[in-house]
């Protein structure tokens, strides 16, 4: 197997703190966004959306999505990354919630920072962002973890925006367990030789 992947970009992330985890050391080729490698033929081959992360299977065939991709790549091992029990659906569900609302709301600060976005309204930014920070935050409450009583997929996926939230000023003061929660994801050396975020534009 081959990781398609950008570094910087949050779902890249995900794939490269999981193969971390579970000792792969899959090999990888770096897909240049900024230099269009994604419209390339050769990618979008692999993948007609013209986006990675994209898995590269032995045999040729591809997978795309980033948490479709995570989760793939724990089939094969007994992890507790994603458990083979019921526990799955629940992984599932919080992966959803991360794709359609939580990576979404934190997006926008992130397209205003890094990339200059004036035409953002931070004010409803910001509004998204605590409407979805407050159910993270709650879930979070009396928990170590996302689902169960180890880590899971479900926090590599939902953690991962959160690389930014220094540079792009998520408002993320006050909400306790979240800033708990992703300390102790951030410890992780998986976590830690990921490449580094980059700067904010100024």
């Amino acid at each position: 197997m081959k990781l398609h992947v950008f570094p910087p970009s949050p779902n890249s992330r995900k794939l490269l703190v999981v193969n971390s985890l579970l000792g792969l050391d899959l090999p990888q080729t770096i897909v240049d966004l900024q230099a269009g490698d994604q419209f390339k033929e050769e990618l979008l081959a692999l993948n007609p959306n013209a986006k990675v992360p994209v898995l590269e299977e032995d045999d040729g065939r591809s997978l795309w999505e980033s948490n479709a991709i995570i989760n793939r790549l724990c089939t094969d091992h007994d992890t507790s990354l994603w458990p083979r029990s019921n526990a799955r659906y629940d992984i599932m569900r919080w992966q959803f919630w991360e794709g359609c609302h939580w990576t979404p709301a934190c997006s926008k600060f992130i397209s205003r920072h890094f990339f200059g976005r004036e035409d953002i309204d931070m004010e409803a930014a910001a509004e998204d962002f605590h409407k979805f920070a407050k159910v993270l935050d709650g879930h979070l409450q009396g928990r170590d973890w996302l689902v169960g009583d180890q880590m899971t997929t479900a926090d590599v996926s939902v953690g991962a925006i959160l690389c930014y939230r220094e540079p792009c000023q998520y408002p993320v003061q006050g909400y306790s367990n979240i800033n708990r929660w992703i300390a102790q994801i951030e410890a992780l050396e998986a976590w830690q030789i990921a490449n580094p975020a980059p700067q904010a534009a100024e």
